[in-house]
């Protein structure tokens, strides 16, 4: 018995290694996927069982190059129905020479009479560049041409032509006072041109502040506190009377300053501060706002109060403008990709804010940041503003436009005139008083080239109030042009008919109606930042009761509120 126990001992043991020890079951085979290949100008239709994108370009026969542009990437996993494209990228880069044409400069002279033919002191001659040119190409059609590099071989020459204006102009009478910064100095000009006299501010005129009170009787601006090239200033106040002493309003390090147009008694001022740093460009906004009046008398204490704390803005470091409205309720700000206002008169912080226009911000590639201008209309419903046009941030597209307030209702005026276009709103004209039809006019700055409108030349523009009947003012056509980039290259007079302005680094007057420029500098020191009272309240008669329409809701688009 022994022997048959153990052969069927050994056998119950044989089955459970037979069955570990068996042959696996067959795998499933992978199920073939039916897939879309475009490439080479061809689509086809193929059934696969390749894993991902890459093994069926494999398995295609399909080689490609590390530029071609495989969609979707090698590494997806391939799914039912996908269809993957193959797009052939190719590049050229071409080098040609391209002509640089001269200008034409224009020189007035005293020297030859008016009516004097023009004399052509130098002909001109053009230069020569050397432009690289990159090319990109998919499937063979062209989608994209680029200047990578241009390199002026040869500069061109300019042909300079001398023009008489006869002997120097005659005293010029104005209605208020005007002033500016002449050789580092504060000017003032009261009537006339005849007796330029100087304020006793100080030294160290750093021209970020620089503006006459609504009635003309103080100027408020800024000074620099240290002498080590870092930002640092302070805010002053002087009386427009002779012999009178500046005196400090204790504030430092101040990005923006201006008056109240709507308040005289006392004189009112809103302004924003920034912190002192040591990287470009030397100063971080706080984008807070404050107000407070200004009271006489050399002793009186300025107590300001903090009406915005601070504002999240796209590039914000660098701080907004800003524009006090003509009623005084309203103060516009500005920063990279929007404008909007603050209402003074809010009952609460969410009501305070309202964004009128939003845009996409211009990147400069460089440490500063481009801002539109804000300019009002004399009876405050309107603002006028230029923009960063389109939705590429590295464009070449400046456009002014205006919005009316509260409504948020925004429309183009003028396309392309150019990153520093600078428009500015006149007063009521002075013929107008008592007129229910009065009239304004926008003044600008248009490029003569949009697409370099950071270095080209500019000319001065008027346009009627609702954005019509644009117009050349100064300089005459062919006569070559430099106003200064910043904002307040110019102010207008009380009368609305007349311009002050800085052109070459001189200080001008223009007469709106007959188009005549007279040159109130005659020296070589550089002027600028004018500024022109009374304004505001000082003219407040010429704005009751206004009727101008300056553009219809129809021809805008909608503006957006600030979410509560």
């Amino acid at each position: 018995m022994r022997p048959l126990f153990l052969a069927l001992f050994l056998f119950l043991l044989w089955l459970p290694l037979a069955a570990c020890s068996g042959q696996p079951a067959a795998q499933e085979t992978d199920t073939p996927l039916q897939v879309g290949l475009q490439v080479d100008g061809e689509t086809y239709n193929l059934t696969t069982t390749a894993a991902n994108v890459r093994e069926l370009l494999e398995e295609a026969g399909i080689s490609t190059a590390p530029a071609d542009d495989v969609s979707p990437p090698p590494f997806t996993p391939l799914l039912d129905g996908m269809t993957v494209k193959v797009v052939r990228v190719r590049e050229e880069i071409d080098v040609v020479e391209e002509n640089l044409p001269f200008t034409r400069k224009i020189v007035r002279s005293e020297a030859l009479d008016a009516d004097a033919p023009p004399q052509i002191i130098q002909g001109g001659r053009p230069g020569m560049q050397e432009i690289t040119v990159r090319t990109v190409y998919h499937d063979g059609v062209e989608v994209e041409r680029q200047r990578t590099r241009v390199t002026v071989l040869e500069e061109p020459q300019d042909e300079i032509v001398m023009i008489g204006v006869g002997t120097s102009a005659d005293t010029v009478t104005f209605a208020g006072t005007i002033a500016y910064i002449g050789g580092g100095n504060a000017l003032l000009l009261q009537d006339s041109t005849a007796f330029p006299s100087q304020l006793d501010t100080g030294s160290g005129l750093d021209g970020r502040v620089f503006a006459l009170s609504p009635d003309g009787s103080h100027l408020l601006y800024t000074r620099v506190t240290t002498d080590t090239g870092r930002f640092q200033n302070s805010l002053w106040v002087i009386n427009t009377e002779p012999g009178a002493e500046a005196r400090t309003l204790d504030v430092e390090n101040v990005l923006w300053a201006a008056w109240n147009p709507a308040q005289t008694e006392p004189l009112q001022i809103a302004y924003t501060t920034a912190e002192p740093v040591d990287v470009p460009p030397g100063w971080q906004a706080n984008n807070d706002l404050w107000v407070g009046d200004v009271l006489p008398g050399e002793r009186a204490s300025f107590d300001p109060r903090e009406i915005v704390e601070t504002y999240p803005a796209t590039y914000g470091w660098w701080g907004g403008a800003y524009a006090w409205s003509p009623d005084g309720q309203y103060i516009a700000y500005a920063y990279a990709d929007e404008v909007g206002v603050v209402d003074l008169n809010a009952r609460s912080l969410e009501e305070r804010h309202q964004i009128l226009h939003r845009f996409t911000e211009y990147d400069t590639q460089a440490e500063w940041v481009w801002l539109p201008t804000l300019s009002w209309s004399p009876d405050g419903r309107y603002l006028v503003f230029n923009e960063h046009g389109g939705d590429d941030a590295g464009a070449m597209r400046f456009d002014v436009w205006a919005a009316s307030v509260p409504e948020g209702i925004s429309a183009r005026f003028s396309e392309q005139a150019g990153i520093w276009s600078h428009p500015h709103w006149s007063p009521y004209s002075d013929a107008d008083v008592g007129n229910a039809n009065r009239n304004s006019q926008i003044a600008f700055l248009q490029t003569s080239n949009p697409l370099d409108s950071l270095r080209t030349p500019y000319s001065l523009w008027l346009m009627d109030a609702d954005g019509s009947n644009t117009r050349r003012i100064y300089p005459p056509v062919g006569e070559n042009s430099h106003f200064p980039q910043e904002q307040q290259f110019m102010a207008w007079g009380p009368t609305g008919r007349d311009i002050a302005f800085v052109f070459d680094d001189a200080l001008y007057l223009l007469n709106v109606d007959t188009g005549a420029a007279y040159r109130v500098t005659q020296d070589d020191t550089i002027a600028s930042r004018p500024t022109w009272a009374p304004y505001g309240a000082g003219i407040a008669s010429a704005a009751t009761g206004s009727s101008v329409t300056p553009f219809s809701p129809e021809r805008g688009t909608p503006g957006e509120a600030i979410p509560h």
